[in-house]
């Protein structure tokens, strides 16, 4: 998906019709991640629209838990039109295809080479592949494709003259990952403290509207040393069902408070493309639930009713 770019360049810069012309064919993205039993792959389908909610795609993947593997394919079936005096660059030049990975919600960013284009008539086909390490995904991460000067021999008045220089006017594709999307599994980790209760709750975040809901900002702790541990960790009763479903109940019900009443939030002001903040979640909460935040009572009230039914469902 080509993304508009406002700006003048003061040399030829490739366009959605030199695109074309060379015959740019772009596959579907393949995504995988590491399980005990090999890599698995996260299925997105032909119809996909380049933004990877994961666990909307597969609801066993945990950016704590698993790591991250981005495959994709980029086809020149005629690559000699970007070269010459109606290209962007002179014939014995090259011309690079990189990748810039960036997030709103993190400072890292970084671009990445992968991939030369010289000038022939024979089709080039570039692979892109790159490893997110686990823990290292948080938020939304785009990734942004382009070409740029890679190997300045001979240099046109109207043509970059700069190693570096981007030769693509808009980017040639587009992917994002959202990481924690709406629904996303509540952070739960685990302490150990023979004296201590069966969990707690932390909250870290400043701006509920802006701030990932992600075990960096707020999570559910459970207490290994507990001796209720193993009934709630099995959850193989309707008993340890119940149980969990009343911590959770609990859990859900004081961030809803807090969020809404507490720090005043509303859910009005929900971006739908920042659907993982904390405040996009317990909009979900709130709609799937159908969650009456008059009160912490009745918060409590209407969420046992829905996740109670959900928890004790079958043996």
């Amino acid at each position: 998906m080509l993304q508009s770019t406002n700006q003048i360049s003061l040399y030829r810069k490739i366009d959605s019709k030199m695109i074309e012309e060379a015959g740019l064919e772009i596959g579907i993205p393949q995504y995988f991640y590491s399980t005990a039993e090999g890599l698995k792959e996260i299925e997105v389908g032909e119809e996909f629209e380049n933004v990877l909610t994961i666990n909307e795609f597969d609801t066993e993947w945990s950016p704590n838990e698993n790591d991250l593997i981005v495959k994709q394919k980029f086809t020149f079936y005629n690559p000699s039109i970007l070269f010459g005096d109606e290209g962007v660059t002179s014939i014995d030049n090259k011309i690079g295809i990189a990748v810039h990975i960036h997030s709103k919600t993190s400072s890292n960013q970084k671009k990445i080479n992968f991939g030369t284009i010289i000038n022939t008539q024979k089709k080039i086909i570039v692979h892109f592949e790159h490893y997110f390490p686990k823990d290292s995904l948080r938020g939304n991460i785009e990734m942004d494709f382009f070409l740029y000067l890679q190997d300045n021999l001979e240099t046109r008045p109207y043509h970059a003259n700069q190693i570096g220089m981007r030769l693509s006017e808009e980017d040639l594709y587009s992917l994002t990952i959202v990481v924690d999307g709406e629904g996303s599994s509540f952070p739960i980790t685990e302490f150990n403290d023979k004296n201590g209760p069966l969990w707690i709750l932390e909250k870290n975040w400043v701006d509920a509207s802006e701030d990932i809901f992600d075990s960096s900002n707020v999570y559910l702790s459970l207490n290994i040393a507990h001796p209720l541990f193993e009934q709630i960790k099995g959850g193989k009763t309707k008993a340890s069902r119940a149980l969990m479903g009343d911590i959770m109940v609990q859990a859900m019900s004081m961030l809803i408070q807090q969020v809404l009443i507490i720090e005043e939030n509303t859910l009005d002001i929900v971006d739908e493309f920042t659907s993982n903040s904390i405040l996009a979640v317990v909009k979900y909460w709130v709609t799937t639930f159908e969650v009456d935040t008059t009160s912490l009572f009745t918060i409590m009230n209407s969420l046992r009713t829905k996740l109670d039914q959900e928890m004790l469902g079958g043996e």
